[in-house]
């Protein structure tokens, strides 16, 4: 029973100003019993029945700092929870949202001038504050096209979005359409960790998933007022993805992500050919990933103190894929363990604050091996 509730059963139903006295004057004694004798009793007030202790309790925190891919904090971020909740980096880029109902999974999508956004999933326990890095990649540079001719706009690595004729809802044929294609290169460990969600999926038959990235981009089209477009019904765009992986594979899967959700979803394939990763889209405004499922298997990280003995509860642990490009983020339990999915038969970097280690992952997916243990 929480603490709140037990102590409100001690108090009988109020009859009067000096039953209440008297009730209070009790629950006062039992702290002070409970305490070991030291509990202020000199003066009983009338207890606090605005519910608000009680929320400090039920409720969690989440908070971070945010920054760019080469490590600068960025200032007046926007930072927005799946549920409405909202705030703003600091001057330093961090930021706090509390009073937030536990979750085990709670999107959280950060935006900046000149960034491409993206969302982050966030564990909230109730009476802990849980914090995380984010980085934000920088925009493409602009490529103004036609809205009426469309347009081929070129991406880093290679890659090309090429947009068909009259292919935007809401603009007139004469009107400039101004297009951004940010890459996020997954053989970059920088790049990747600004990648949308944590590589969570969800199959055409509704089945979850786990994935390796073979490349993700980021489409921002524009309107001549500023106004975010996208493509009308029946239009479908063309996107050339940079060749990674190889070409072992005829085709690979190709996903959008839902940050309402926070995961990716299964779209349809990318053909592979000998210097590209093509396939169409009838969407650009969300982000987009050429990834294949990943065989996973489970690994659990132990964080303790410096004294290699105390464990650091609710600490910020991730598993960055060294042989795969993918990563896994969560925090550990009060014991100081997280439990991770991660790729099987494979080398990955685990971190945690300043230390990180790597291991090698089980090929078989039996149990939950403790496979490292970082202490600081």
């Amino acid at each position: 029973m929480p603490i709140h509730e037990s102590r409100r059963s001690l108090l009988p139903a109020p009859h009067g100003r000096r039953s209440t006295g008297r009730a209070l004057a009790r629950l006062c004694a039992l702290g002070t019993l409970l305490l070991g004798g030291v509990a202020a009793c000199d003066a009983v007030s009338e207890p606090d029945l605005s519910g608000r202790a009680a929320l400090a309790t039920e409720t969690g925190s989440i908070g971070g700092t945010v920054a760019s891919v080469s490590g600068e904090p960025i200032a007046g971020a926007t930072v927005r929870t799946a549920g409405g909740a909202a705030t703003t980096t600091s001057a330093g880029g961090t930021f706090q949202i509390g009073g937030l109902a536990a979750a085990a999974r709670l999107p959280v999508t950060v935006e900046a001038p000149g960034y491409a956004s993206t969302t982050k999933v966030y564990q909230v326990v109730a009476g802990q504050t849980l914090t995380r890095p984010i980085r934000l990649q920088p925009l493409a540079a602009p490529v103004v096209i036609s809205a009426g001719a469309g347009g081929v706009v070129p991406f880093a690595g290679g890659g090309q979005v090429t947009i068909p004729a009259n292919a935007f809802a809401g603009v007139s044929p004469g009107d400039p359409v101004t297009v951004r294609a940010t890459y996020i290169d997954p053989s970059s460990a920088a790049q990747l960790a600004t990648a949308p969600g944590d590589f969570t999926a969800r199959g055409f038959d509704g089945s979850s998933a786990r994935l390796e990235s073979f490349g993700m981009l980021d489409v921002d089209a524009r309107g001549p007022q500023g106004q975010r477009l996208e493509l009308a019904s029946g239009q479908r765009a063309t996107i050339s993805f940079p060749l990674r992986g190889g070409t072992g594979a005829a085709t690979r899967g190709f996903w959008s992500f839902d940050p309402q959700q926070a995961v990716w979803v299964e779209e349809g394939t990318a053909t592979v050919t000998p210097t590209a990763l093509t396939t169409t889209t009838p969407t650009v405004a969300r982000p987009k990933n050429v990834d294949d499922r990943i065989p996973q298997v489970c690994i659990q990280v132990r964080v303790l103190r410096a004294d290699n003995v105390t464990p650091r509860p609710f600490e910020f642990v991730s598993a960055n894929g060294i042989s795969y490009s993918g990563n896994t983020q969560g925090w550990t339990n009060t014991q100081g363990l997280v439990s991770l999915q991660v790729r099987a038969a494979s080398q990955v970097s685990v971190a945690a604050g300043p230390v990180a280690q790597t291991v090698t992952t089980p090929a078989t997916a039996t149990g939950c091996p403790l496979v490292a243990t970082l202490a600081f």
